[in-house]
């Protein structure tokens, strides 16, 4: 007979109570005090965003104080916290955009294509979901459950998509705009792949702008853990050869790639010029970067003077700006 074994859960702490607790870890209160701190906690963040920072600072390998952090203020933490958000802003618009002409350019292209009247792939691509071994109707069931949605009860009200059928004929046009974004990179595998298109060399790096626009979209910190070595894929060669035109060494790309976070940073600063067509929601995200990076970002720079990783961080993505998103004129 199994014996049931009682999990000993942690209580929560009180706001009152974290202060101390960082404190035992070494965090200061000098540039920030600890009334600030306590005020900044109740009112703007929670405590597991702010201090999932934390891991960016080095602690000391030895001595009392071993397992403890080296120079780390809590002003540090929520500077970083702040920064965070507005890149989170940043990217979020900028996978938006991705996703939007991403679809203009399927659109684009399904145009050349010989006895392709916007149909056919759709249905080809339905039918296999409908299949499929693996995730038989995931596509179909998702489709399903977004036209209980007025937007999409407009647009699909004409097709029978309430039975357990194959879902049939629609068109495109109609198809790219009730899939998510997951769904669309999907597609567009299986649509370059049908046509053997050479834009079926983006889909690597699609499905890393995917899982950095799934962060975003939930608030997830994406500035944390920077140190982590937790991505030992082969970079791919497009983005290697875009960073090497950064000026940025081979050492250099291997040791901030093979952290995943920073990669799908980057592969979204290179997909972003790659998809994007409009001059104009450009020069925007121009706008937005170059405020951020160049302003904000160095604002308290001297809270990271003795920060190795973090000033390597702002010089490698320093390479990728300047060349091609930093607005001269501001």
């Amino acid at each position: 007979m199994i014996e049931n074994k009682q999990l000993s859960l942690r209580p929560m702490m009180k706001i009152s109570e974290l202060v101390p607790y960082l404190k035992e870890k070494n965090i200061k209160f000098e540039k920030c005090s600890e009334c600030e701190a306590e005020k900044y906690l109740r009112e703007n963040n929670n405590y597991y965003n702010v201090t999932a920072y934390k891991n960016n600072f080095a602690k000391y390998q030895c001595g009392e104080f071993t397992g403890k952090y080296i120079d780390l203020d809590f002003a540090y933490l929520k500077d970083i916290a702040i920064i965070d958000y507005r890149t989170r802003l940043i990217l979020f618009k900028m996978i938006i955009d991705i996703e939007h002409y991403l679809k203009i350019r399927i659109l684009n292209s399904i145009e050349e294509i010989k006895n392709e009247e916007g149909y056919n792939i759709v249905n080809l691509y339905l039918e296999k979901d409908f299949n499929d071994e693996k995730y038989p109707r995931r596509v179909h069931d998702s489709i399903r459950k977004k036209v209980s949605n007025d937007y999409y009860q407009k647009i699909f009200s004409k097709y029978d998509l309430n039975k357990d059928e194959k879902i049939e004929n629609i068109p495109i046009w109609e198809f790219l705009e009730i899939i998510t974004f997951g769904e669309l990179i999907n597609f567009f595998e299986f649509y370059t792949s049908t046509y053997k298109l050479e834009d079926n060399k983006y889909i690597f790096i699609l499905r890393e702008v995917n899982k950095l626009r799934n962060a975003v979209a939930h608030n997830s910190c994406v500035l944390s853990e920077l140190d982590k070595k937790d991505n030992h894929y082969k970079p791919d060669t497009l983005v290697t050869n875009y960073l090497k035109s950064c000026g940025i060494g081979k050492e250099n790309r291997k040791t901030k790639l093979s952290n995943s976070r920073i990669r799908q940073i980057t592969y979204t600063l290179y997909l972003f010029n790659i998809i994007v067509t409009s001059d104009g929601v450009k020069q925007n995200i121009n706008h937005d970067i170059t405020k951020l990076f160049y302003k904000r970002i160095i604002l308290n720079k001297e809270y990271y003077n003795s920060n190795e990783l973090l000033k390597s961080i702002y010089n490698y993505f320093n390479k990728i700006i300047e060349k091609n998103y930093r607005n001269p004129d501001e």
